[in-house]
């Protein structure tokens, strides 16, 4: 797999030169991650990082695995952000500039329970846009803290540094389906069920792989590492606002399971609906069906989900 990074190249993914304020942007979110990813190499799987210290804004336990990052990023983002802002992070919640046109949202760390226990991978996550919903983002960048990999993409322009092989993409087969799910007793689909997602025809190849990380999964699936993410969850916006649109730009797509707007969400702290996301080159209302198909099933059971 080739390594997906910054690059002083940034044309080479581009179908158009940025902006002044979208290069202020982005350069504001990578230094926001590359500080979260110094705050948080200490705490990797050691008991400190464990020391639980309340729930987040997000509704999650915090632990000082999380607090460490969200202290560097939110310092990153006061130094460095180009605008006034309106912030919304998953463990502080929302603050900022009241009335700001540019609202800032961020998941300091986006897997910790595999980050307290030394699995892999774990990221920030970080979306920029201007106005409330997942449609406003305009500029999204992603940190893979464990290999230094990131993910950046800028709306209506493409993947800064990134130069996509359309190879990837010309496949139809299913291969790789990610899937993000909630605890088992809240969930009553059968494993087989899945197979349903393997588009134009069932490819006795297509394997299920869990890895802990919405908003990489999301990446993955951009770039054609994965072919289709199923997400039984109730996602927030901190969790995909950034990894949607490095997928639309990188030419895939998502819907709901339930038939709501995905572009139209909130950027706040509401659990939402889940939802699938396919890669460039499948054909996306075949998938749809197919994941609609089944979606009585894959979607949470809400009454047993708390709030």
């Amino acid at each position: 797999m080739t390594d997906i990074h910054d690059s002083e190249e940034e044309s080479s993914g581009l179908r158009r030169p940025l902006t002044d304020i979208e290069c202020r942007w982005l350069a504001c979110a990578r230094s926001m991650a590359k500080a979260g990813a110094e705050a948080v190499q200490p705490l990797i799987s050691g008991w400190e990082g464990r020391q639980v210290l309340g729930r987040g804004a997000g509704g999650d336990r915090t632990m000082e695995i999380d607090r460490a990052p969200e202290i560097a990023i939110e310092g990153a983002l006061a130094a460095g952000a180009p605008f006034p802002y309106v912030l919304v992070s998953e463990e502080s919640g929302i603050s900022g500039t009241v009335g700001a046109e540019w609202r800032v949202v961020v998941d300091p760390l986006d897997g910790s329970l595999n980050a307290k226990r030394g699995l892999e991978p774990f990221c920030a996550s970080i979306a920029v846009a201007k106005g409330e919903t997942l449609a406003d983002v305009q500029v999204a960048h992603i940190r893979d803290y464990v290999r230094g990999r990131s993910f950046s993409a800028v709306r209506g322009a493409g993947l800064p540094g990134v130069a996509l092989d359309p190879r990837r993409f010309e496949e139809q087969l299913v291969e790789i389906v990610l899937m993000e799910a909630g605890r088992p007793d809240r969930h009553h689909f059968t494993y087989d069920e899945l197979s349903s997602m393997g588009a134009v025809k069932r490819s006795r190849d297509m394997r299920i792989r869990q890895i802990g990380s919405l908003a990489l999964s999301l990446c993955y699936v951009a770039v054609g590492v994965a072919d289709v993410l199923v997400a039984a969850v109730r996602a927030r916006s901190v969790d995909i606002a950034a990894g949607l649109l490095i997928l639309a730009e990188a030419g895939g797509g998502a819907t709901t399971l339930d038939g709501e707007p995905i572009w139209a969400q909130k950027l706040d702290l509401d659990r939402r609906c889940p939802f699938v996301a396919w890669r460039a080159g499948l054909d996306g209302e075949e998938i749809a069906a197919r994941a609609r198909s089944i979606g009585g099933h894959l979607i949470p059971r809400l009454d047993r989900l708390p709030g």
